[in-house]
């Protein structure tokens, strides 16, 4: 949006106004602010890719909520009854809104025979993971090649799972957004030695049904990430730098899933490749098993029809034993096995 439109809505919200219509006056003033909403992250000057400065402040969304209530009271002065209450309900929204966003975006539940979770509170957005297979615990180049939201869960070895958010209006079209955002991560994975591996909703959602705990991280640096004694950490990766994190203990099962969010920002961002290395010296990666060399050689096969690289050898528990032409047999559910044809399509 230009300054000629911005100067253009701000013209017709104040007129809208001063005549009365102030309905109109609220979509264009909204507009008019929304046109300065942050463009996402940029690199510093000088700096090439992999070396993001932080977010912009998100003073639009400040001042657009003072202004509401500033038009609210102007309203209330005027003698008006319904535009005072609209106009102060619009600054609270727009000023809550992060806080807002996060309480509905958050909590989720698994969406029957697919690999799809639902937002509870908004059922617009749409959720999916898959775990990160490695052909060898050394080869984590794959990890440190991934972009978006990481989840790493501690234990005996470390595990990563990708998480995919998607917007849709239905359950097929989400399907969809999230099968073309792994198969595009797992071509570039299956360079790097890994691959990804969807899981069904029903398992998705066990791993997030825990009660979590914050911790407290002192410091932003690399060593500092790692030197934390998490359950599970939260990263978002952006361009081969971490942006944001949290790290979280698990205190008990929860009643429902949600997603753990890696809200703090880091100043500084380390690379991504740095918090790999770091917290695999301290804790490990998961061994390859059964589903690494079946997604390897799922992956080896792209091109060729699906009947020449798997047979289905019969169910049991509501798990499909399915087989590759080299002898590998793996047990999914239906759901992962139609993501996973799809995915190494």
């Amino acid at each position: 949006m230009g300054w000629g439109l911005r100067a253009l809505a701000a013209m017709a919200g104040l007129a809208a106004l001063s005549v009365g219509a102030w309905p109109f006056s609220l979509v264009a003033l909204f507009y008019l602010f929304y046109s300065f909403r942050p463009k996402g992250e940029q690199s510093a000057p000088g700096q090439g890719q992999g070396a993001p400065i932080g977010p912009r402040r998100p003073w639009g969304r400040y001042l657009l909520g003072v202004t509401l209530f500033l038009l609210s009271a102007v309203a209330f002065g005027a003698g008006g009854t319904l535009s005072p209450i609209v106009f102060c309900l619009g600054g609270l929204a727009v000023l809550l809104w992060p806080a807002m966003k996060k309480g509905m975006a958050s909590r989720v539940a698994p969406v029957k025979e697919s690999v799809l979770l639902r937002s509870t509170a908004c059922p617009l957005l749409w959720y999916s993971m898959a775990e990160v297979k490695l052909e060898s615990q050394g080869q984590t180049r794959g990890i440190t090649a991934l972009d978006g939201s990481l989840l790493f869960y501690s234990g005996k070895a470390t595990s990563v799972f990708l998480l995919v958010r998607v917007r849709a209006l239905g359950c097929r079209r989400a399907e969809e957004e999230v099968v073309r955002a792994f198969r595009m991560g797992s071509r570039m994975l299956s360079q790097r030695g890994a691959h990804l591996l969807p899981l069904d909703s029903s398992d998705a959602a066990q791993k997030l049904s825990f009660a979590l705990e914050r911790l407290h991280i002192g410091t932003c640096d690399v060593k500092g990430l790692a030197s934390l004694h998490f359950d599970v950490l939260a990263l978002r990766a952006r361009e081969g730098a971490v942006v944001s994190r949290r790290a979280f203990l698990i205190s008990e099962p929860a009643a429902s899933p949600f997603i753990p969010d890696s809200d703090l920002p880091l100043p500084r961002p380390p690379l991504l490749a740095e918090v790999v290395d770091a917290i695999g010296e301290r804790h490990g990666w998961q061994a390859p098993d059964e589903y690494s060399a079946f997604l390897a050689a799922m992956d080896a096969a792209r091109g060729e029809p699906l009947a020449d690289k798997i047979r289905t050898k019969g169910e049991s528990e509501g798990k499909v034993a399915v087989e590759t032409p080299g002898g590998t047999e793996v047990m999914l559910t239906r759901a992962q096995l139609r993501a996973v044809a799809r995915i190494y399509t």
